[in-house]
């Protein structure tokens, strides 16, 4: 979820954009205390744009974005003022006490109130200064006690065989907010504390998820209300496309077709709902996720190295030496038509096969003539969980190659596991400015399909981890052939 500011630089508008931080920092759950710290670095930073990044007496915009992604808030605050290196600017303890010098401070409070903080310089698109902040969850327990039955009592799942339980009848219906608390408890039966993502455990963020219509999903009752499944999807915030969140059937109800029921169901809501596809990223330290979504026809078009952290699943007990990547899985509900497409010839034929397994329709142009924008239009997302960032270009500029480093050389400075890249397929300098991508060292990853306003991508990747390829597990036959592709230029640039 995203809010958008512009703020004119006038010194009155710095106590109304604290008031309305520390209120968003709290309405999502960082506590007072932490709230209140956040509010300081923002505080600091804009003030500092508003008295210092412009020319004297002129009057400019700058912009702030309000990120949230349970459990991380993150604030970035864009600028086009006056060039600015950090580097330059660093505290000296020894000036401030004795020539009361105190330049660097404020970036330094900035970095101590935060648990992350990165300068990017965009050359000519201007600067982004971004802050984080992880909600912390120290008593999930706790939290989950709304009511006297929700924890259920302790066993061991491990040694005890979950008997299987045969049902005739049950429902499948469109999730509501008031399904919140019975969605934790599937996942607490199935999971214990296991599952990867916190807020499936709290019922107050799955209710707010849905209230925001963040969240889409169908949840499934036996005949006497019993909750025993539940299938969610996330929409894309800048398409029309989802992402297969969560899908889970209570252990002894399996195998009985609840999930196939709620997977038809929940396709016909997203068609009602103008989602034209749906898009999973399966992990790939073992199958089962990938075999199921093959089952329902999705098909793999990339494959994302060093996607996440290393995450341990209940039933997998054994230790992943590495970060985990996914594949990226792609299932249309709806086929769009035929579209105009400028392909790299590097991965031209690569690309078009990727559309026929997918049964899309598209029409490889050549190139002939360019036009390239005075400045380059291009967004960066970051995960500071999974040390991973993605640059969207949305349109070239005579700029692009001084950008795309700069914000390279800005994001190796936190030591990242993988830098993605995507590229407009659909626009005509694609071809040409792709090389300037592969000089820099990003490889493979694969076909983003309608993946940014409907368009569809190129997604390369630069990865820093070190892998070893021979325990990433691909299921289909054509995941497989992408899987090699980038496994050769993942070793020749190692």
């Amino acid at each position: 979820m995203v809010c958008r500011l512009q703020i004119p630089t006038n010194e009155q508008n710095i106590a109304p954009v604290c008031d309305f931080t520390i209120s968003w920092c709290l309405n999502h759950g960082l506590s007072k205390v932490e709230s209140i710290r956040f509010t300081v670095a923002v505080s600091e930073l804009v003030t500092d744009i508003i008295l210092f990044a412009y020319p004297e007496n002129s009057r400019e915009n700058f912009e702030i974005e309000y990120h949230y992604s349970f459990p991380n808030l993150e604030i970035v605050v864009s600028e086009l003022g006056e060039p600015f290196d950090p580097d330059k600017h660093t505290y000296d303890a020894k000036k401030a006490r004795e020539e009361s010098n105190f330049e660097g401070a404020g970036l330094l409070l900035m970095k101590e109130l935060s648990d992350e903080f990165s300068f990017i310089n965009k050359g000519k698109e201007g600067k982004e200064f971004r802050l984080s902040k992880k909600i912390e969850i120290h008593d999930i327990d706790e939290l989950l006690q709304q009511s006297a039955t929700l924890r259920e009592p302790e066993i061991d799942r491990d040694e005890q065989e979950i008997p299987h339980k045969n049902i005739d009848e049950f429902t499948v219906s469109r999730i509501r907010s008031a399904d919140a608390e019975e969605i934790a408890k599937i996942f607490y039966r199935t999971y214990e504390y296991s599952y990867f993502k916190e807020d499936m455990y709290l019922p107050k963020k799955i209710e707010e998820a849905v209230l925001s219509k963040e969240k889409l999903g169908v949840i499934a009752r036996k005949e006497d209300g019993e909750a025993i499944g539940y299938f969610g999807v996330m929409q894309k915030e800048d398409s029309d496309i989802a992402e297969l969140g969560e899908a889970i059937v209570t252990p002894s109800y399996r195998r009985n077709g609840v999930m196939t029921s709620m997977m038809n169901h929940l396709i016909e809501i997203l068609k009602d709902q103008g989602v034209t596809a749906l898009f999973a990223k399966a992990v790939t330290n073992h199958l089962v996720s990938q075999k199921v979504n093959h089952k329902f026809g999705y098909e793999t078009t990339a494959i994302l190295l060093a996607l996440s952290e290393n995450i341990k699943y209940k039933g997998f007990d054994e230790d992943y030496p590495q970060p985990i990547s996914a594949a990226l899985e792609f299932l249309p509900l709806i086929h769009p038509k035929q579209k105009s497409v400028y392909l790299p010839e590097k991965y031209k034929d690569f690309i078009l096969e990727t559309y026929e397994e997918l049964r899309l329709e598209v029409e490889p142009k050549e190139v002939t003539s360019t036009h390239l924008a005075e400045k380059s239009d291009i967004d960066l997302n970051v995960n500071y969980t999974s040390l991973t960032s993605l640059i969207v270009v949305n349109k070239y500029g005579k700029d692009f190659q001084e950008v795309l480093s700069n914000m390279v050389s800005s994001l190796e400075e936190k030591n990242p596991c993988v830098i993605y890249l995507d590229l407009p397929l659909e626009n005509e300098s694609t071809p040409e400015q792709f090389s300037e991508a592969v000089s820099s060292e990003f490889i493979y990853s694969g076909l983003m399909p309608q993946f940014h306003r409907q368009s569809d991508y190129l997604r390369l990747q630069k990865v820093y981890s070190s892998l070893d390829p021979d325990i990433i597990e691909i299921y289909s036959d054509f995941g497989n052939k992408i899987k090699s592709l980038v496994v050769d230029e993942y070793h020749r640039h190692t």
